[in-house]
């Protein structure tokens, strides 16, 4: 892991942004210097390695998808009045709405162009899987916002969204190491999948912990999600399970202007009373399970495997 580390961040950092005019460029060197956890081309990499493809050869699309990726922070920060990415200033906050806008716009441009710099066999291939998962990309987006005015958002609605705006972006990372490294389609296929599947766990993971973190190692204030009545996982289960008297509990709590704190402990005694929390565990784990027996169908010795499954493992244990 820390020579992956290493070669994503030297890689990252040697990309010359120093350009004119300074107001575009200047952000994208920002947003991307923040670092963050860069799962995307930690996965690229270890996909790769794990089909005995050269790590050197995928750092390339693996830093173009970290690029989509941070294009697509940019821009959902805008979308969502966000003040803080990485503990820092967003980009519209630090410089303003229009120039993130640009920023961004450039930033997707440049995954593209940083795609085409590849120079192995599958450029075809890989190009296609950044066009692809750009537009499921920004399905999800038009469906987490559709759902901010619908009124009855299904457990199964929900999770369609996130697989496109989340999953997606982790699935083809996987499979473009695997292109890299020339796996066959089958694998290629099946290495995606799981990606689907981690995708899922991530994602619901998250909403369990905004209501269940440990403050101090989340790093911030949890029930983020609850103040701004944002349809999670827990919260469509739980509009799924509860009983009328409170269900007009829950639906005072979400339109009247309580304060925060006061909001959060209300709305996270519900999701005690229905064990909401623990159908959250039991549908990560479903989808970690699932993730695990793809793994076992790639025909490969279990060593070459084992970066990818304690990476996997790792995420699906964390706490914050």
């Amino acid at each position: 892991m820390n020579e992956l580390n290493a070669l994503i961040a030297q890689t990252i950092q040697s990309i010359d942004w120093r350009k004119k005019p300074e107001n575009l460029y200047q952000p994208i060197e920002y947003i991307l210097s923040q670092g963050g956890k860069r799962i995307r081309p930690h996965l690229c990499l270890m996909a790769c390695r794990m089909f005995g493809g050269d790590v050197q050869k995928a750092i390339v699309p693996a830093v173009a998808f970290e690029m989509l990726h941070n294009f697509t922070l940019i821009h959902d920060d805008i979308m969502d009045k966000a003040d803080l990415r990485r503990g820092k200033e967003t980009v519209y906050k630090k410089w303003n709405t229009d120039i993130a806008i640009l920023s961004g716009d450039t930033l997707f441009a440049k995954a593209f162009e940083y795609m085409l710099s590849y120079q192995g066999e599958g450029k075809y291939d890989l190009l296609n899987l950044l066009t692809k998962t750009s537009v499921e990309i920004c399905e999800g987006q038009q469906y987490d916002l559709d759902f901010e005015q619908m009124e009855n958002v299904s457990v199964q609605q929900y999770l369609e969204m996130i697989r496109l705006k989340t999953s997606v972006m982790l699935a083809a990372c996987l499979q473009a190491g695997a292109i890299v490294a020339n796996a066959n389609k089958t694998h290629q296929e099946i290495i995606y999948q799981f990606g689907i599947k981690i995708g899922l766990a991530f994602q619901i993971q998250d909403d369990f912990l905004d209501v269940y973190a440990d403050v101090e190692k989340f790093g911030k204030q949890v029930g983020g999600d609850i103040a701004e009545n944002k349809k999670t996982y827990m919260l469509l289960q739980l509009i799924n399970v509860i009983d009328n008297q409170d269900k007009q509990n829950l639906d005072y709590y979400m339109t009247q202007n309580l304060e925060k704190q006061d909001k959060y402990q209300k709305v996270k005694a519900l999701y005690d009373k229905y064990k909401i929390g623990d159908m959250a565990k039991q549908i990560i784990n479903t989808y970690f399970e699932e993730a695990m027996d793809l793994l076992k169908q790639i025909n490969i010795a279990d060593e070459n495997k084992k970066e990818l499954f304690d990476f996997a493992n790792k995420l699906m244990n964390r706490d914050y």
